[in-house]
């Protein structure tokens, strides 16, 4: 009878340190629960609007303002009349050379006839050539000046500036009016070599601008160009993104903004798993997820995933995976699917 009794004592507290034992045998995981979260920008810089082409006007030949078509902040269209100088001096010019050029046509025709008949040496019909020759090139820069003294818009945009007044003497080469093509507009950042060392080409990134006297807008910007050498003074290379002048706003070269790589909005928010999560095999990308099986164990599961691109907060989630899902955060290689471990709600 004492030793039944003895048997069944020691089998009863037997029973409990083996599930004990086994407990503690589980592996503990570290692991996190998704919530959603609203991503912020990447970074943010200031930069400063430029127009997408910028070019001072000027004559080639020198004169008197005689008149001035344009004003400042005046659009004007490629081939717009700009400026006029006083060109008395280069017509006449031109009816000088004129003459010459006919005079001198006139006896290299005649050393034409001349020639073939022996009348004429071989030097004196050179001569008459090279004066006939002469005296084209001549007339033809006569009237190059002469329309030289009309001058014209290149391109389509926006008088930004005029530099001079009517009836002022002007020298050739000086500039008289700044044209602007504002109709796409640069804004120019300067990126410190620390984050340029990063930057992939290959990156897909949203980039947006914000102006402060806009509120809460945001105007996507498209890349247009980086400088490959950086400053000698600040160190930073000079990047330039694109924009269209949103409708209602008033956006000038020289204004300020903000550029920032991120969503286009702040309010929508999503699920997002940590880059060192995401594993990734013949399949596709997987991560391992735990679910409670109570008394602090959990269960392993492989779960696959589709994300999106790589942002500031992580990989966004677009499938696999919903809020409140615990996933693995550390020791991904030491798990397996179905495996039980330790776990205790996410801490």
């Amino acid at each position: 009878m004492v030793v039944a009794t003895l048997t069944i004592i020691l089998t009863g507290c037997s029973e409990p340190q083996s599930d004990m034992a086994n407990q503690e045998q589980l592996r503990p995981v570290r692991t996190l629960q998704l919530v959603m979260q609203t991503e912020g920008p990447l970074q943010e810089f200031p930069a400063v609007v430029d127009a997408a082409s910028t070019a001072d006007l000027s004559f080639k030949v020198s004169g008197s303002i005689t008149d001035l078509y344009v004003k400042q902040g005046q659009p004007v269209q490629a081939g717009d009349l700009i400026a006029h100088i006083d060109d008395t001096d280069y017509k006449l010019a031109v009816d000088e050379t004129q003459a010459n050029y006919d005079k001198a046509k006139a006896d290299f025709s005649r050393a034409e006839q001349l020639i073939v008949s022996g009348t004429i040496s071989q030097s004196d019909y050179d001569k008459l050539k090279s004066q006939f020759t002469s005296a084209k090139t001549k007339l033809a820069n006569a009237k190059n000046n002469l329309a030289y003294t009309t001058l014209k818009a290149s391109f389509n945009g926006v008088v930004s500036r005029t530099h001079v007044e009517q009836f002022e003497e002007i020298q050739a080469k000086q500039a008289i009016a700044t044209l602007q093509d504002i109709e796409h507009i640069n804004l120019k950042v300067n990126v410190p070599e620390s984050i340029m060392i990063r930057v992939r080409k290959d990156a897909p990134k949203q980039v947006f601008a914000e102006f402060a006297a806009i509120k809460e807008e945001r105007f996507p910007l498209e890349f247009v160009e980086v400088s490959t050498q950086a400053d000698e003074a600040t160190k930073t290379y000079e990047v330039t993104f694109s924009m269209l002048p949103p409708e209602g706003y008033n956006i000038l070269p020289g204004m300020t903004a903000k550029v920032m790589a991120g969503t286009p909005s702040r309010t929508n928010a999503n699920l997002y798993l940590p880059l060192a999560t995401v594993l990734k095999d013949n399949q596709g990308n997987y991560v391992w997820t735990v679910e409670s099986q109570g008394a602090n164990k959990g269960k392993i599961t492989k779960t696959p995933v589709v994300i999106g691109e790589i942002s500031s907060m992580g990989f966004p989630v677009i499938s696999g995976v919903e809020q409140g899902a615990f996933i693995v955060t550390a020791g991904m290689s030491k798990v397996t699917d179905g495996q039980i471990v330790k776990f205790s709600g996410g801490k």
